[in-house]
């Protein structure tokens, strides 16, 4: 017969390993990186005529809540200034912060917000999420490449990582109508970041 002081001894181990075991299989904590906003642009190209015309973005700022061992639950905010808009030329840009295109002085932040994540390789995924630009919200995917970094300035900033992401939209989407016969529909967005752990 055991004595009342072995069952506790039995209850007490396998309590132990109950919770041991449910230690274990608790989910495991995202790790939260920032942009790093002096390393971080947003590009876009258009077609127009027969030429492509560039520009960029140059005051991002977002979040990425991220977990090597699962992927597929990340989450990506980012927000982007639109008045930050250059494309080297001065009335250029004037015209696409106007009301006809990015309406900067109405809406001064493009907001893009991630919704579900599908894993395709270790440091690729496609991302589905919600892009605001021009107060318009619609959907969109973008494909995105999540790596070490392999730059030497940030050598000594442990876990950093490159955040590059690639997408195309329609301006007409977003009320962007102007100069259709000469300016393409298509534009497409190239996020480049480095994005470190906050601490």
């Amino acid at each position: 017969m055991h004595t009342v002081s072995e069952y506790a001894l039995v209850r007490g181990g396998a309590l132990f390993m109950l919770l041991g075991s449910m230690a274990l299989a608790s989910p495991a904590v995202a790790a939260r990186f920032a942009f790093d906003e002096r390393r971080t642009e947003v590009r876009f190209a258009y077609t127009m005529a027969y030429s492509t015309q560039r520009g960029r973005f140059t005051r991002v700022s977002g979040t990425l809540d991220f977990d090597d061992k699962a992927p597929e639950k990340a989450i990506i905010n980012a927000s982007i200034a639109t008045g930050s808009l250059t494309t080297g030329e001065p009335l250029v840009d004037n015209e696409l912060k106007g009301a006809a295109f990015f309406n900067a002085a109405a809406s001064p932040v493009i907001k893009f917000k991630s919704r579900a994540v599908l894993a395709s390789a270790p440091e690729k995924a496609e991302v589905e999420g919600d892009i605001t630009v021009n107060g318009i919200t619609k959907p969109v995917k973008l494909a995105v490449t999540l790596a070490p970094h392999d730059d030497a300035a940030l050598k000594y900033d442990s876990g950093s990582k490159i955040f590059l992401a690639k997408t195309r939209i329609s301006r007409s989407a977003f009320n962007m109508t102007d100069y259709q016969s000469m300016v393409a529909d298509e534009v497409d967005i190239e996020i480049e970041a480095i994005v470190r752990p906050q601490k």
